[in-house]
């Protein structure tokens, strides 16, 4: 009995100081806070996915009532590849339940990763929720995720291996009596290429379409974001082509991320902690720019 009970003594030490260590940055250079990463994996149950590898469960996430819904809530689908889903170096969670993550029709505390996109490391979009109700820009957020990584825009669009699961998250959020207030799309690292972005406006408009068909009163925000791996270099044309979609009624421009050069992303393409930070800084002054 004294053995077991040393026993789990030791686990529940060992899951407390692994907590510890992960509240510090997880920068490359940590590798005290990859190894707390390891032990809690094996520690911990294991995440579970769907079919596009969207995350649909993960150790500790605790569902929560949410915040009354008024005209100061800001509802926002946050979606696109692997630098707008849970891809990056450190983890965030929002100190207040005015924030929460919402998925497959419940309520969670937003903290990182998010539940409906792929990766299981941190993102901008609860540190941006931070930002606005820090700021009074809103009262209250709600997250959905559903951003896949490496996904092109051709995967998106009419037609497009994603464009169903899209269609559905957009139902099941409509369903569940939300009316989604910002779209924040950050995608384009995979077509960085000439015939990349030659596609992509065409690409783009449906799936906006699809958006307004669904929230017509929503305003959609496109990032400028083409820079992903060591040596590549920011793709211009890709960018006023990103940046040309705020023509159309609705849409806006959302930041430039692939001015957060190298030296805040720890892999060459996905973004540090202080990536994440000035990634959420950007959206907060694109969403400020445009709040009535």
């Amino acid at each position: 009995m004294i053995r077991r009970a040393a026993l789990v003594a030791t686990v529940a030490a060992a899951c407390i100081a692994c907590l510890l260590v992960a509240m510090h940055s997880g920068s490359r250079d940590d590798r005290m806070s990859r190894v707390s990463r390891d032990v809690k994996r094996w520690l911990l149950p294991a995440p579970e996915y769907n079919a596009y590898n969207q995350l649909v469960a993960y150790p500790g996430k605790r569902k929560i009532a949410p915040a009354p819904i008024t005209p100061r809530t800001m509802v926002a689908f946050v979606f696109g590849q692997s630098n707008s889903a849970n891809h990056g170096d450190e983890k965030f969670r929002a100190p207040s339940p005015t924030v929460t993550n919402f998925w497959n029709g419940k309520y969670f505390a937003a903290e990182d990763p998010l539940l409906g996109a792929t990766g299981e490391g941190g993102g901008p979009w609860v540190l941006l929720a931070n930002k606005v109700i820090e700021a009074k820009t809103f009262d209250s957020v709600i997250l959905i995720a559903a951003g896949v990584a490496a996904a092109p825009v051709e995967a998106w669009t009419t037609g497009g291996s994603l464009n169903g699961m899209l269609e559905k998250r957009l139902t099941e959020v409509k369903d569940a009596g939300l009316t989604v207030t910002h779209f924040l799309w950050h995608q384009g690292e995979s077509n960085n290429s000439t015939t990349g972005a030659a596609n992509y406006d065409a690409a783009m408009q449906p799936v906006i379409a699809l958006t307004k068909r669904y929230f017509p009163q929503s305003k959609f925000f496109v990032a400028q974001a083409t820079l992903c791996g060591d040596g590549n270099v920011p793709n211009v044309e890709l960018q006023k082509i990103q940046l040309g979609l705020s023509r159309l009624p609705g849409v806006f421009a959302g930041p430039n991320t692939d001015e957060i050069g190298f030296a805040n992303r720890y892999d060459g393409c996905h973004l540090s902690g202080r990536g994440l930070e000035k990634h959420a800084a950007g959206w907060a002054a694109a969403i400020a720019a445009h709040s009535e």
